[in-house]
């Protein structure tokens, strides 16, 4: 059989019950593998990386592959550690599938199409998409996240002042985190803002004159 034709016969079985999503994910995943390999028949894998790409546990890996076995889809010989790791064969592959002249251009589509969501190029596409946006941010700017209560009355006991830690943040709360008509950069320091001007109206107000106190004229 071609490429063509195996993944036919497979998606023929899934659509008739006879294998599951989760064994047909196993058997396109080894399918691309062995086509990788330059049609490399039969041919080793790590059981780490397959169960990492499918993101599946051993006892998975075994209950999904016995499946393919039983449909006739592929043979296998148990790994040995790790300097021997489980040998697969696809069953349908003919010496003319070397030559299948459409390998080359349908490798990558069948890979992105019946082989979803690999980890690895989640991560790698995640991290570039990260990088991109970093680069698009505006310079100056920065990011803020918005404390807890529970932060806040920490911070001012850390401090030992004397600001109502709820008071401040049900106060920046209803403003949004703004200060005037820009964004909140650094809760602690307005924190710190808040602890001079209070520390100011507290001097203030114990600065009082003493009634009781007599006073010459002169």
């Amino acid at each position: 059989m071609s490429y063509i034709h195996l993944i036919n016969a497979a998606w023929e079985l899934r659509e008739q019950g006879i294998i599951s999503a989760h064994e047909h994910d196993l058997y396109n995943y080894l399918l691309h593998r062995c086509n990788r390999l330059n049609w490399k028949n039969p041919f080793n894998q790590s059981t780490e990386v397959v169960c990492a790409v499918l993101g599946i546990n051993r006892n998975a890996l075994t209950n999904r592959r016995n499946r393919l076995l039983q449909a006739g889809l592929i043979t296998f010989k148990e790994g040995v550690a790790k300097g021997r790791p489980a040998e697969y064969t696809i069953n349908g592959i003919e010496n003319d599938t070397l030559g299948d002249t459409l390998t080359n251009t349908l490798t990558e589509a069948v890979a992105v199409t019946l082989i979803p969501a690999l980890p690895y190029t989640i991560n790698k596409d995640k991290k570039r998409h990260d990088q991109t946006r970093q680069k698009e941010k505006p310079a100056g700017t920065c990011s803020f996240s918005k404390p807890l209560v529970k932060e806040v009355i920490d911070y001012c006991r850390q401090r030992r002042n004397s600001i109502d830690a709820c008071a401040f943040y049900d106060f920046y709360e209803s403003k949004g985190w703004m200060i005037g008509r820009n964004k909140m950069r650094d809760w602690r320091a307005a924190v710190r803002t808040w602890e001079k001007k209070t520390d100011a109206e507290l001097n203030h107000g114990s600065a009082k004159h003493d009634n009781s106190r007599r006073y010459e004229e002169f």
